[in-house]
């Protein structure tokens, strides 16, 4: 449409078009619209979207009348994760509980968002409160969306939290998505789906107004088809927000608070000279990360093996963020509940909800073990074996992280697929995945993490991986039982 191909054109290049007057953000729209009647609410029924907004159009329509509009998101329509706050629409987190959420007002990167142009067209399914419910519960699953279901193969699992912007995303249901992340809940649904995605350093973005799962390790961000995409969005959502007390960290940091132009800082020279660590255990000899590993070399980088798991690092990691998420999950919840959730729900607290959910265990099918587990904590902020383990989950991460950068003149850590998840979740610091290639119709993706605030340089060097390989196929190509519903997308 207007010459623009909504699996592979940028937004750069949809605002070009838009700007010039051969596409309309209104077109645009209905041709996402179309998009999710085909594949979301017929056919495949891939369940990604839970809710479209109820002005759409109306948005569209005002977008085109002020087509001169300079702003980076004028006109282009985004998806947001079904716990990033909106007062058009419910915030829900997939729980029946929150099903009529109207929160008092708008998550600070929903403002952000709209602020620069952007048409939130709707909210995308989620694995509900992040995928903390219960462990038989699975990813892409909540009791108010339903089971989100992955383009690629449909009995696949679609990984993490942020399922439906994952899908939403690459299925071209919007010009790009937002998810959020405690630990892989951006980054593995993002790989699994073919998708380039950025886990931002934890205060970077504000996470105030989104309904948190664990705030020592939570995070918002850019779900989208390339990184030029992602890094337009990281752009926008980033930022310093008095609300959000761990964006301090951004305002102290090298860059002062001030965003970089992630997208003006994109070069296909960047790999040039570049160092990139690789766990010893990552290393393999044939397969996409196989592959990576030597189109990074031809494009000026140096591969070095640095330490693997030192002392079960990993494990350990996993072991103590887990222990820390019980008590802040029930902290944290309790408090939006009481200071940021709509009036006239059903539940004030985490209590409520269990008994909530207890009574409609048609929908709640899988147990509630972890919220059941969650609210036998103390609920204290300040819980003295919770502040221990999320101190420890930290420290050791980021030890190990900024040792190996530091030590080895790195400029980055790469892995396949999910293998920095754990790590730089815990440390919080930035992961980002990009399109790796395919094993049969299953996307891979490569990794590039680093320490904190080092997105600029990250999504760099991804960009000049992506351009040098530009192996994204959308799932419509890859997956005949999809194209059979529409073979011309």
């Amino acid at each position: 449409m207007g010459g623009i191909d909504v699996q592979r054109s940028t937004i750069p290049q949809i605002q070009s078009a838009l700007r010039s007057g051969t596409l309309s953000s209104a077109a645009l729209v209905d041709l996402y619209l179309q998009r999710i009647a085909t594949f979301d609410t017929a056919g495949s029924r891939l369940n990604a979207v839970r809710m479209l907004a109820p002005d759409t159009r109306a948005q569209a329509t005002a977008a085109d009348a002020h087509r001169g509009d300079d702003r980076p998101l004028a006109g282009i329509p985004v998806l947001l994760k079904d716990n990033v706050g909106t007062t058009d629409m419910p915030t829900t987190a997939g729980s029946i509980a929150l099903a009529l959420n109207i929160p008092k007002s708008e998550a600070f990167i929903t403002q952000k968002l709209r602020a620069a142009g952007a048409i939130v067209l709707g909210k995308a399914n989620l694995s509900e409160f992040a995928n903390w419910v219960d462990l038989n519960m699975p990813n892409g699953y909540s009791s108010l969306g339903g089971q989100v279901i992955s383009p690629y193969d449909f009995a696949a699992d679609p990984l993490g939290s942020s399922t439906g912007s994952a899908v939403g995303g690459t299925m071209a249901y919007a010009a790009a998505t937002i998810g959020s992340e405690t630990s892989g809940s951006i980054i593995a649904p993002a790989y699994v789906h073919s998708m380039a995605a950025v886990k931002p350093t934890v205060g970077l973005v504000s996470r105030d107004g989104i309904i948190p799962l664990a705030p020592s390790f939570d995070t918002a961000g850019p779900i989208a088809r390339n990184i030029t995409d992602a890094a337009v969005m990281l752009g926008v959502i980033a930022g310093v927000d008095p609300n959000d007390a761990a964006t301090q960290a951004f305002a102290n940091s090298a860059l002062k608070g001030q965003v970089p132009d992630y997208a003006g800082g994109l070069s296909t020279e960047a790999l040039k000279g570049a160092r990139l660590g690789v766990r010893a255990d990552d290393v393999v000899s044939s397969g996409p990360f196989a592959d990576a590993l030597g189109v990074l070399q031809k494009l000026g980088a140096t591969i070095v093996t640095i330490n693997d798991d030192p002392q079960g690092l990993d494990s350990l990691v996993s072991e103590v963020e887990l222990a820390a998420i019980f008590n802040e999950f029930k902290f944290s919840l309790n408090h939006y509940l009481a200071t940021q959730a709509g009036p006239g729900l059903p539940v004030a607290n985490l209590t409520d909800i269990v008994l909530y959910n207890q009574q409609n265990t048609d929908r709640v099918k899988y147990g509630q073990n972890l919220l059941i587990l969650s609210d036998a904590q103390t609920g204290l902020e300040m819980d003295p074996a919770s502040l221990a383990a999320r101190t420890a989950a930290i420290t050791l991460a980021q030890t190990f992280i900024d040792t190996e950068i530091d030590r080895n003149q790195l400029d980055a850590i790469i892995a396949p697929d999910g293998n920095n998840i754990g790590v730089t979740a815990a440390a919080g610091y930035p992961d980002l995945t990009v399109p790796m290639g395919y094993v049969g119709q299953v996307p891979h993706g490569l990794s590039f993490a680093g320490k904190a605030f080092t997105e600029a340089r990250l999504l760099a060097l991804a960009y000049a991986y992506e351009q040098a390989t530009l192996l994204r196929q959308p799932a419509t190509v890859l997956n005949p039982q999809l194209a059979a519903f529409c073979p011309n997308s």
